[in-house]
């Protein structure tokens, strides 16, 4: 088996991204391999969002490698940060890098909450963040993040309510307080919908 670059990629076509779990040849994440004579040396780009588990990965490429490649292969390993631009997801136009969905089939057990706390985590460590609260009976993100204002409306589109540097959109801006929402169904549907197409979210991560 000659240790040449088409070896080394077939060796690594197994290596999968933790974040996206798709092989990091594949998408292109192998930024470079350099072979001078026995010894083969690669550069993996892995994103900043799978950061804690930067020396797991680069330990499993280590491992891999050594034992597809010709005996005696002297295997080194570098990891680099990967750039992944913001992508439109689904029909729906939101351009982001990632989409976390926070749910639970019974009220009152914290989902507002945790996505709050995620959405600052991720702010925290640098990242574009939005955040839509999608329960539109009783929407709470408003209460949470101590927001009052309206979102305001700009050549058809909503421009979302900034809190901390964080996207925010929900039912709870448009609708006064204590007043009940009696929506079901295709207007339901419509209205979230809605906040993901029609508001101006820009480019998150």
């Amino acid at each position: 088996m000659p240790l040449d670059r088409p070896t080394v990629e077939a060796a690594l076509a197994d290596l999968l991204d933790p974040e996206t779990g798709r092989s990091v040849v594949k998408t292109e994440q192998v930024h470079d391999i350099d072979i001078q004579g026995p010894r083969a040396t690669v550069t993996l780009g892995l994103t900043t969002w799978s950061a804690p588990l930067w020396e797991e990965v680069r330990e499993e490429c280590h491992r891999l490698l050594t034992n597809r490649l010709p005996s005696g292969t002297d295997v080194r390993v570098r990891v680099v940060e990967h750039f992944r631009p913001a992508e439109r997801i689904g029909q729906i136009g939101v351009t982001a890098k990632s989409v976390i969905a926070v749910g639970s089939g019974k009220g009152g057990v914290g989902k507002s909450t945790i996505a709050a706390c995620l959405a600052y985590g991720l702010r925290n460590a640098g990242s574009k963040v939005g955040l839509m609260d999608a329960d539109v009976y009783g929407p709470s993100i408003p209460h949470l993040l101590g927001v009052a204002e309206r979102p305001t409306l700009v050549e058809g589109r909503l421009q979302p309510v900034s809190r901390d540097n964080i996207r925010v959109m929900s039912m709870g801006f448009l609708v006064p307080p204590g007043e009940a929402v009696v929506w079901r169904g295709p207007m339901l549907h419509g209205a979230i919908t809605q906040f993901l197409r029609d508001t101006e979210w820009g480019d998150l991560d």
